[in-house]
C-alpha cells in the first residue's frame, strides 16, 4: 500500500524544515491553494489540516524563484 501524499501540520513542517506557524500563514495568505497544496481532512471548518507536501515545496520554489540577473546583478 502507498502511503497517503497529504501529511498533517507537524508531518508537512518537518519534511518541509519550516514550522508549523508558516505553514498556516502562506495558507492564510493565500500563497497554497486550497485542495492542491493543502485540504481539510473532513468537511468541517473545524478539521485538521493535511498539506501535500511535495506540491507546498513545488509552489513556495515557484514563488521564490530568481532569476539570476536579480541574485548577481552585473556590475558595469
Amino acid at each position: 500500500m502507498n502511503p497517503s501524499p497529504w501529511l498533517t501540520a507537524p508531518q508537512a513542517a518537518a519534511a518541509l524544515s519550516v514550522s508549523i506557524s508558516t505553514l498556516y500563514r502562506w495558507r492564510t495568505q493565500g500563497l497554497l491553494v486550497p485542495g492542491e497544496d493543502w485540504m481539510r481532512k473532513w468537511p468541517s471548518g473545524k478539521s485538521p489540516v493535511l498539506y501535500h507536501s511535495e506540491r507546498v515545496q513545488r509552489r513556495i520554489a515557484a514563488l521564490t524563484a530568481r532569476s539570476a540577473d536579480e541574485l548577481e546583478p552585473v556590475l558595469g
